[in-house]
């Protein structure tokens, strides 16, 4: 993550980048330039006359030759012709450190000073760890060509990551033959033919800078920024910006006059043949001669891009503060929505901003990228947690067919027919009530009404259909008729068996006692969902309807508790006894039973006389 961060950091500065041309020109070995000076590895007449030509029409001011020239008897002649031409221009060419023991050709070591501080080195030259970190093997090019004063020598190694993509490139390297053994990049071979220094020192950087710095003899404003490894992050553009011309136009004199005066001229293999391609970051391949020459242009620039010091400390200090924050929020959904927006967009902001300000890389992908992460985590525990408490607040008000579509809400809405038994049930007096009770206590005393009848009923398997203030409307819908019709008288008498308690309860609040009148019937019934708007969901039946009209019976009559024949054929003999008839529209009649077995089947006494007259 935070490579692809750097990679788009990188392309934006290539598009954007507006700064002035460097004086930098590559001149590609190409395939034009193989086909018109021969075969590759060139003679080393042939890089003799290649100079001369261009030196003949252009004045740069350091030629500098990604390419090893290792010792070969075949050139000897040749070598002569190029030591003569090399040692007319300040140049530099390449050694490589290998992994084979050995030498071959002649290194050049330059001195490095160490971090005069006191603070520890870096361990690419620790000596405690030189031995681990040390390649034991050189290979340089010709001594007659390395002993020209005009020229010096730089390793021109890489580092590929696991990945094939080249982000740095090695600063300082040192060759496990002793402790002085070490060689400047090939971009520092380059500063020390600009500068005329010998020698370079590793320097701790300040909290804000790079983790270790490369100075130039004391230029120190002339710092090469080095990570922990002394490697230098690549300041990859695209398009590169620099300016490309082929070998092949040098040696037919094809370019202006005077083009490549005061230029640093660098000279690599292009095509792919040669080998010498790395992989950026953007996903381009690019020939290596255009590593050293990005280097060398932001270095001119002042611009190389580093890693501070902070950079890693803060980055987790805002990983703890994020995670304190997470959890802090973590169960208030827009609270957290807005930590969770935050502590993703800061550290990218914070990125854009030290980039654009400083060339600093800093590890912003992993805050953000953690902070997006454990808040989606929590954002979807949060709504589930939302959603958990809204059920559990709505199943209190749903029909238990349609609290199932809470946890499985790809269900249809059931609809249903069957057999039931039907209680209504219904607080006689209410309307007086009304008139003299607050509406808060009024409601209080409904209320706790209600709920003892619901829970005993719900308690003996019915189904509560509706409340409306006063009543209550209850469906047995499971079990044989006979079956739900015991249920229901069961229901009746555990409901008035403890009313007594409950109108302790109501007196000790200061409310008055509850007296309730029930009606039951049994009969078809359409159990499903009403209304086009604001949905229904209910019973409909005429047992529903009759039950409702037996309970509005109970009013004149002496018991509470009065069924209809139909409910009462469905239970034993003697467990009702037939009190009254209730006509029918269409002249027919239906015998009204009541408990012949429960002594609290009795209305308070002289509370009927009371409300046979006003109750609704």
């Amino acid at each position: 993550m935070e490579h692809r961060l750097q990679a788009l950091l990188l392309a934006g500065a290539g598009w954007s980048d507006q700064s002035p041309a460097t004086p930098i020109t590559v001149v590609a070995i190409d395939e034009a330039s193989i086909d018109t000076l021969g075969p590759w590895p060139w003679p080393r007449e042939v890089w003799a006359e290649l100079l001369d030509r261009l030196r003949a029409h252009h004045r740069p001011t350091v030629i500098g030759l990604d390419v090893v020239f290792p010792p070969d008897p075949r050139q000897d002649s040749g070598n002569l012709e190029f030591s003569r031409s090399l040692a007319a221009q300040l140049s530099v060419l390449g050694q490589l450190l290998i992994s084979e023991p050995g030498v071959r050709g002649l290194p050049r070591w330059t001195t490095v000073l160490t971090d005069a501080t006191g603070n520890a080195v870096p361990a690419t030259l620790d000596p405690e760890s030189y031995q681990r970190d040390r390649m034991p093997g050189i290979l340089g090019s010709e001594p007659v060509l390395v002993r020209i004063p005009a020229v010096d020598v730089g390793h021109i190694n890489a580092r590929i990551d696991p990945d094939g993509v080249m982000r740095r490139v090695p600063g300082v390297l040192c060759a496990d033959f002793s402790l002085d053994t070490c060689s400047p990049s090939f971009v520092q071979a380059i500063i020390q033919q600009l500068t005329g220094v010998t020698y370079w020192e590793v320097r701790r950087g300040s909290w804000t800078g790079p983790a270790w710095e490369l100075i130039p003899g004391d230029f120190s404003t002339l710092a090469l920024p080095a990570d922990t490894n002394l490697q230098l992050i690549i300041p990859w553009r695209h398009p590169s910006g620099l300016r490309r011309v082929s070998a092949a136009d040098i040696w037919e004199s094809r370019l202006p006059p005077g083009l490549l005066d005061q230029e640093i001229v660098l000279f690599g293999g292009v095509s792919i043949g040669l080998g010498d391609i790395a992989t950026s970051p953007l996903g381009q391949t690019v020939p290596g001669v255009e590593v050293h020459a990005q280097v060398l242009r932001e270095w001119l620039q002042r611009a190389l891009p580093f890693e501070p010091r902070y950079g890693a400390p803060l980055a987790w200090a805002w990983i703890v503060l994020t995670a304190l924050a997470l959890a802090f929020t973590a169960n208030r959904l827009w609270w957290l929505l807005a930590v969770v927006a935050t502590t993703t967009l800061l550290p990218l902001i914070w990125a854009a901003v030290a980039w654009s300000t400083r060339s600093a890389l800093v590890p912003a992908a992993g805050p953000a990228a953690f902070a997006l992460a454990a808040g989606a985590l929590l954002l979807v525990r949060c709504v589930l947690v939302q959603h958990q408490r809204v059920a559990q607040r709505a199943v209190g008000y749903l029909p238990y067919p349609l609290r199932r579509l809470l946890q499985q809400p790809q269900h249809q809405v059931p609809r249903e027919t069957g057999w039931g038994t039907i209680l209504v049930a219904d607080i006689l007096g209410y309307t007086r009530q009304s008139r003299s009770l607050p509406l808060d206590k009024l409601a209080q005393w409904c209320d706790l009404g209600m709920d003892h009848v619901v829970h005993h009923a719900t308690a003996h398997g019915a189904m509560l259909d509706n409340v409306a203030g006063d009543g209550a409307l209850l469906i047995w819908r499971e079990g044989t008729p006979e079956q739900q019709a015991r249920a229901a008288l069961d229901s009746v008498r555990a409901i008035l068996s403890t009313l007594p308690a409950l109108n302790e309860k109501l007196h000790a609040l200061g409310l008055p006692p509850i007296a309730i009148g029930f009606g039951l019937h049994a009969g078809p019934y359409l159990l499903g969902t009403f209304g086009s708007g604001q949905k229904r969901y209910t019973v409909v039946s005429e047992a529903a309807n009759l039950a409702a009209h037996i309970e509005r019976q109970t009013r004149y009559y002496p018991w509470p508790v009065l069924v209809s024949e139909t409910v009462a054929r469905l239970v034993p003999s003697l467990t009702t006894n037939q009190v009254a008839t209730l006509p029918a529209p269409d002249g027919s009649s239906m015998g009204l039973h009541t408990l012949a077995d429960e002594p609290d089947n009795l209305w308070p006494k002289g509370l009927v006389a009371k409300t046979a007259s006003t109750s609704t």
